[in-house]
């Protein structure tokens, strides 16, 4: 098994797109390196959120992962992973998060990772990971021990309590991008943002 790092910017955008909708279930990919695709030890650099009204309508969801796949190429990075956090709480299983994404993966990426919210650790003060992973090895996702999971930098639940504690999200996924297509899915405001409370927390 490898560790999977996700850093602060993929982090907190998979957090604050779960905790902007806590009514609904939310979806959405991971980017890393393109160099990561020859390793099964994974850095998340980004989240891009994707819906948060139908999950499952797949030619929007095509939509937009032409649209993430020709900007990631751009900047040498990849889509490696799939995110959702469910509208039940208590629901958290790769089984029910599974989805016609996490399905198409590893035709793109060799070991790619499922993710799932941990709705029961979300709190407005974050001291746990609350996700949960699994990777693609040997033909089928396999949940990956927790202690396999890392945040970089360190400070990341501090800097994701921080966003949340403010209580004005502007994370924008691709769902608000279709209703006003001037809002930005990739979310260049909160990126810096995000950025700006890792140097001053570090």
């Amino acid at each position: 098994m490898s560790d999977i790092t996700f850093s602060a910017k993929a982090y907190c955008k998979i957090i604050l797109h779960a905790a902007k909708y806590p009514h609904c279930s939310v979806n959405g990919v991971l980017l890393s390196k393109s160099s990561a695709a020859k390793s099964k030890e994974i850095e998340f650099v980004d989240a891009v959120p994707l819906f948060h009204i139908a999950l499952h309508l797949t030619p929007m969801a095509e939509v937009a992962l032409m649209q993430i796949d020709e900007l990631a190429a751009q900047k040498g990075l990849v889509i490696s992973g799939y995110y959702t956090a469910l509208e039940n709480l208590r629901e958290c299983s790769f089984e029910k998060a599974s989805h016609r994404i996490s399905e198409k993966l590893p035709s793109n990426f060799p070991s790619p990772c499922l993710v799932v919210v941990d709705n029961c650790k979300l709190g407005i003060n974050l001291d746990n990971i609350a996700l949960k992973v699994a990777q693609f090895i040997d033909g089928s996702y396999k949940p990956l021990d927790t202690n396999r999971i890392c945040l970089k930098p360190d400070t990341t639940l501090d800097i994701c309590s921080s966003l949340l504690e403010r209580n004005d999200c502007d994370l924008i996924d691709f769902d608000n991008h279709l209703d006003d297509i001037s809002l930005d899915w990739m979310n260049p405001q909160l990126n810096a943002e995000i950025e700006d409370l890792v140097g001053r927390f570090n």
